[in-house]
């Protein structure tokens, strides 16, 4: 592990008109994959491994492992205190899924399906929030590869395949490993594939996402895309758009069922990277037209919905982009305060990694949405207010974690006694839009 300033890259920092709300950029065709709630970046810039970010200190601390650089899948996404992360390392039989423990400065492998693909084994996609369960892709024997999800009490899992001789991969884990999702190839296209905890040991067998749930579930024109994120608590589920839905974006919970995202004028398919804690912030990017390019960033809320992250970098944070572009959205952090990913800069056809900070009260998503009366704020034990309409109540943490959820009507008392002493933001989320307000727990 190293650890250096890198003052020169720091020539693409561009700060908006407050320093709470900035683009910071690395102009070395850097790949930003992951980020933490205090905006610290995991990436790669080529076969070199991984290298951590820091814009506002201007440093850069290299962890090494192997990347997609490297021939090798994966991607480096942090753990909730951002001491441990997903990717790749090599081992004796190839380059594998693997864990990286920055307290520690080292990789550990944790194994492979017994048989590697030019040179790669496996490789790892995600972490959970807590640290303990790394999920990716390990090779199965001839051309097909398994999801598969690793845990220090029962190793490495092979999740399984729902077709015969037909591939699976783990993109994204809940808080505490309890929820897998990635894709299953289901005959050519990349379909959702949701794996849950087995109590007895293991996972269940992976199952479909469907746009109508009462209607078939082998019919790929039910089956939501390939899935790429999901909230702390598996709530929430975000994935790829196809022809299925008509190439949108999507959300999807077991009480909304599917939630397209929409579109972006003359922009073609979209896709979701990644979203926040609590889920009320996804990220991603929508391809162009013409061979997929230029693609455009973009962030969702469901009091905005859809918004090209370039115009809202431009006339919300006031930063100036000159000729860079936001072509993809890859991470943000569990409080949704930073966003992550590459850009293209058309003066010169670089490419770049960029994070952006949108602020605390942006970040959050809750300074444009319409407020409700909560009394008393603050708090020792109940809180009272009243949902006029049938809503989903969600208190999250500093952090963006949800610590409370139930569904509401009219005049509402919560007991928050259980809490511990601090700020929580209280969203009521209904059809017709979110409502939001910062309570004090005393």
């Amino acid at each position: 592990m190293n650890r250096n300033s890198t003052p020169a890259l720091l020539a693409g920092l561009l700060l908006a008109g407050t320093a709470a709300a900035q683009l910071a950029t690395r102009p070395d065709g850097y790949y930003a994959s992951g980020v933490t709630n205090t905006g610290l970046v995991a990436g790669y810039t080529g076969a070199d491994g991984y290298l951590l970010w820091n814009p506002d200190e201007g440093t850069t601390e290299d962890i090494g492992g192997v990347t997609p650089g490297d021939g090798a899948g994966g991607q480096a996404k942090f753990s909730l205190d951002g001491q441990r992360l997903s990717g790749g390392a090599t081992a004796t039989d190839g380059q594998e899924i693997a864990g990286y423990d920055r307290n520690a400065g080292a990789w550990t492998t944790y194994g492979s399906l017994g048989t590697s693909l030019d040179g790669s084994a496996s490789s790892g996609w995600a972490i959970s929030a807590d640290g303990q369960t790394v999920v990716g892709l390990a090779w199965a024997g001839g051309f097909a590869a398994h999801a598969v999800a690793h845990s220090a009490a029962e190793g490495l899992m092979d999740l399984g395949s729902l077709v015969a001789d037909r591939s699976t991969r783990a993109n994204a884990v809940s808080s505490d490993g309890g929820i897998v999702v990635g894709w299953q190839d289901s005959d050519g296209p990349w379909k959702s594939a949701v794996w849950r905890k087995n109590p007895a040991g293991g996972y269940f067998p992976n199952e479909y996402l469907l746009i109508d749930p009462n209607g078939s579930a082998t019919d790929d024109n039910n089956q939501l895309g390939e899935c790429n994120a999901i909230s702390a608590d598996g709530h929430w589920i975000g994935g790829h758009g196809d022809y299925a839905n008509n190439d949108e974006p999507w959300i999807w919970s077991e009480g909304t069922g599917a939630i397209n995202l929409g579109t972006m004028p003359g922009m073609g398919r979209g896709y979701v990277a990644a979203m926040s804690a609590n889920g009320a912030i996804v990220v991603g990017w929508f391809d162009g037209m013409f061979f997929g390019d230029p693609r455009k960033a973009f962030m969702w809320t469901a009091t905005d919905g859809i918004q090209d992250l370039n115009e809202y970098a431009s006339t919300v944070l006031g930063v100036t982009l000159g000729t860079k572009g936001l072509y993809t959205a890859g991470d943000i952090s569990p409080n949704g305060r930073y966003i992550c990913g590459w850009g293209l800069d058309s003066g010169d056809f670089s490419r770049f990694g960029f994070r952006l900070d949108m602020g605390t009260q942006t970040g959050i998503a809750a300074s444009r949405a319409e407020a409700i009366a909560v009394y008393p704020n603050p708090a020792t034990d109940i809180i009272r207010f009243n949902s006029p309409e049938k809503a989903e109540l969600t208190l999250s943490g500093a952090d963006g974690k949800v610590v409370y959820r139930a569904q509401v009507a009219g005049e509402v008392g919560t007991d928050i006694s259980g809490l511990a002493a601090g700020v929580y933001l209280l969203e009521l989320r209904t059809a017709n839009g979110v409502r939001t307000q910062r309570i004090a727990k005393n």
